[in-house]
């Protein structure tokens, strides 16, 4: 169950969100002109969580009245009630769980003992969905209120810490409200209804619910690129090997904690750049969670970024790589793949003399990751790691490359034509005047060139301004996205076989000439590089004969007095 677009009804809830509990927040922490921004973000948080726990006990009791229903008889359907104090329960569940979760994000989670008193709890639970959150609002309002007369931090003098106590007294308001209904379903008159829909399979947004028991499917995922397995060309054994390995993560056993196989959980790749060591890594990452998500299985994807490890002050970065590892990776409660590109960049070679603290303490934390020393290689995680060019010691290359892979993208005229062609260029591909024996003509052009598969997306880039170089006509601003649609379509401009041949020839060609160029300059600097450190040798030793003569001259001086 996911709301709409919009929500089910986050109006009626913000509704009753407002006559409640805005009123007691307000009364704690107020701006000048109403809410601060914390009170605003816990109430936006408390509308999101009613909106999510109304649908889902709306859901919920559609459900429960279609199993009724299979009785086969004409008499309306009418829960019974411990059948509405289970749909009840959920949705208060549903609510303390997507309450909490905002919640935490806000503040630190207070440590709570206990849980509510449960006199009164059966009668609120055994009204309908929207009934039992409303209810649920005015306690928590309730609970504030009291809380304010008791604690002191509800009368401190910034405001701030006014907002802090807000937030913690309400997510422990949730967390003793989630304890009193989990003595119902877990130990109570509604534990047969939890083993009952432990049987289906209930999804309420990003949560799985196991009988009442929550986990979270996965997090968001907004550092993989949106690519599929066939927008890769080349790279064929780095791309089923990966794979295979995604798979045989999949296949751990959470229950257990142990995989039926044993694997080696890091897949490193050689390749200059361009080469689509990316992308590839970026499709496998898709793939594992489209795979674990059609099995149910929770699965998280992590990219490292630089900022991950390039820390601006001491032991940063090895401390947070410790802890990406071993909270985000190893203690998610699923299974976990990782992306580390340009690893190479983040390890010097302990050969030179000036290996900084900084990169010791690097190098100790992924030797702790590679050697099974920091988490475990039991098969519960993976990682897909990249290099451009190898530059780090021999005992960083052996931890790092045990399952090594050369990467070299596109390498035939058959590469060449269907990344341009059949992947680029798959939207505006009818617009180029070409047959298949001239595409391979280009194919053949940049295998002789030797280009790079970023360089191909680049000229990519080139042929499609070139398709849709037209002036926006005044009709364009003021039609809906269809049209607008049809509008580029109409306008797009076609383009020869010659033209093509010739803006690739160009392209290759202006590079060309740049790297030739770049390779001079190198060359000069090294040069004046070389001639600078000549003459500063000469003029040394120059000065070193002048010093010794000098010495020479006073020692003679002296005998002779």
């Amino acid at each position: 169950m996911s709301p709409p677009p919009g929500g089910f009804d986050r109006a009626g809830v913000r509704s009753a969100v407002s006559e409640s509990l805005a009123k007691a927040l307000h009364r704690v922490a107020k701006a000048p002109f109403g809410h601060t921004v914390m009170t605003l973000r816990l109430l936006e948080a408390v509308v999101e969580a009613g909106d999510l726990a109304l649908a889902a006990g709306e859901a919920l009791h559609g459900a429960l009245l279609e199993d009724i229903a299979r009785t086969g008889t004409f008499a309306i359907p009418e829960p019974t009630r411990d059948q509405k104090l289970f749909i009840g329960a959920f949705a208060a569940t549903v609510w303390c769980d997507a309450a909490g979760r905002a919640f935490a994000e806000l503040a630190p989670t207070p440590v709570t003992d206990g849980s509510l008193e449960a006199d009164g709890l059966e009668e609120l639970l055994e009204q309908p969905a929207r009934e039992v959150i409303a209810r649920v609002l005015k306690l928590a309002a309730r609970y504030v209120e009291v809380q304010a007369g008791l604690r002191p931090g509800a009368t401190a003098q910034l405001l701030a810490e006014r907002e802090v106590w807000l937030s913690t007294t309400l997510h422990a308001f949730v967390l003793q409200l989630r304890a009193a209904v989990e003595r119902l379903t877990h130990a109570g008159r509604l534990r047969p209804f939890g083993i009952a829909l432990a049987q289906r399979k209930v999804t309420v947004g990003n949560t799985r619910y196991e009988g009442f028991a929550a986990r979270a499917l996965g997090d968001p995922v907004v550092d993989l690129k949106p690519v599929k397995l066939e927008d890769v060309v080349g790279n064929g054994d780095f791309m089923q090997a990966g794979l295979r390995l995604a798979r045989d993560v999949a296949a751990f056993d959470l229950r257990r904690g142990r995989s039926p196989k044993q694997i080696n959980p890091v897949l490193f790749a050689l390749g200059r750049p361009g080469c689509g060591k990316t992308i590839t890594a970026h499709a496998i990452g898709n793939y594992f969670l489209e795979y674990c998500k059609q099995r149910d299985i929770p699965a998280r994807f992590r990219v490292i970024r630089r900022t991950d490890w390039a820390s601006s002050y001491q032991n940063a970065s090895a401390n947070e790589l410790v802890r990406i590892f071993k909270e985000e990776v190893y203690g998610f409660d699923g299974v976990c793949g990782v992306y580390w590109p340009d690893i190479d960049t983040a390890f010097a070679s302990r050969d030179s003399g000036d290996l900084r603290s900084e990169e010791k303490n690097n190098l100790g934390a992924v030797f702790g990751i590679f050697d099974g020393t920091l988490i475990p290689k039991d098969g519960k995680w993976f990682m897909i790691c990249d290099a451009n060019f190898m530059q780090m010691d021999e005992a960083t290359i052996s931890r790092i490359a045990q399952n090594p892979f050369q990467v070299r993208g596109p390498t035939t005229p058959e590469d060449y034509v269907r990344l341009l062609r059949d992947v680029l260029l798959r939207a505006q591909v009818r617009f180029v005047d070409a047959t298949d024996v001239q595409w391979l003509e280009i194919g053949k052009a940049c295998v002789d060139a030797d280009v790079s598969g970023r360089a191909v997306e680049s000229i990519a880039g080139n042929v499609r301004a070139l398709i849709q170089d037209f002036e926006y006509p005044d009709e364009y601003f003021r039609a809906d996205f269809e049209e607008r649609a049809r509008i580029i379509e109409r306008l797009s401009r076609r383009i020869a076989f010659d033209k093509l041949r010739d803006l690739i020839g160009d392209y290759v060609s202006f590079h060309k000439d740049a790297e030739e160029k770049a390779a001079r300059d190198r060359f000069e600097q090294e040069v004046d590089s070389m001639v600078r450190q000549l003459n500063a040798g000469r003029e040394a030793a120059s000065r070193a004969l002048e010093r010794m003569a000098a010495a020479g001259n006073a020692t003679a001086t002296g005998d002779g007095a």
